[in-house]
């Protein structure tokens, strides 16, 4: 099991490095640099860093991701504090780079998990960090506000039974979002799988297909889900 509790709330935030030319300084500052500089923040109890498996990456589609496991009362305005603290006084202290381009910071709590049941293709791996190997991240929408409660019992007792299946998925989260003002184009709700593979990307190739193929003429997919900014899958950056 990952690392992700007992902690209740996470935080993502999806950014990207604005010159190709200075991806090694900017991975070297934000490991060595950055992340210390966050986890001196009351609240943060950690920082994971996580890639996009993706070759090309669609327009406004972000490289990588950052994970926080928070522990505060109010997580949403702890956040914005750091978001902040990282246009004001560091970039003050020269602690800062000035290639870093944050695309969206998001704040969630947590609702339910559940374990795949069926045995494991390999030994469960263990990171350094206790983190998964990938996650496959899928921020969602019911777009029919009358099937709110169709829309979550259906995904709690019939989606995550049938994702939990795929050979490689071995747990899967759910979140509700803790933005006190969404705007229209901010998801709800947040699912996370925890991918234990080789080929993080053939695992979710398998889950799009079979939801394609097989669970929609089965009738187990719903049809008023939508997808948010964020969904991707995201391989694990050792530290």
């Amino acid at each position: 099991m990952s690392e992700l509790f007992p902690t209740r709330t996470i935080a993502l935030e999806y950014l990207d490095c604005t010159d190709q030319l200075r991806e090694y300084e900017f991975n070297h500052w934000y490991n060595k640099v950055h992340i210390p500089d966050l986890l001196e923040t009351s609240g943060i109890e950690n920082v994971y860093r996580y890639r996009n498996v993706a070759k090309e990456l669609r327009e406004g589609q972000a490289r990588y991701l950052t994970l926080y496991r928070i522990d505060s009362d109010d997580p949403w305005d702890l956040m914005q504090n750091v978001m902040l603290e990282d246009n004001g006084k560091r970039v003050e202290q020269g602690r800062m780079i000035d290639c870093i381009k944050v695309h969206q910071v998001t704040v969630w709590d947590f609702l339910v998990m559940r374990r795949t049941v069926s045995p494991l293709q390999r030994p469960e791996t263990h990171l350094p960090d206790g983190m998964p190997e990938a996650l496959f991240v899928v921020p969602t929408f019911c777009t029919d506000p009358a099937r709110e409660n169709e829309f979550k019992d259906w995904y709690l007792h019939t989606h995550f039974h049938d994702l939990l299946e795929t050979p490689g998925l071995i747990q899967a989260h759910r979140f509700l979002t803790l933005n006190p003002e969404p705007k229209d184009d901010d998801a709800p709700y947040l699912a996370l799988y925890e991918i234990d593979s080789d080929d993080p990307a053939a695992v979710v190739k398998r889950i799009l297909d079979d939801d394609r193929n097989v669970r929609i003429p089965q009738g187990r997919m719903i049809n008023c889900i939508r997808a948010g900014y964020g969904f991707a899958t995201y391989q694990h950056i050792d530290l």
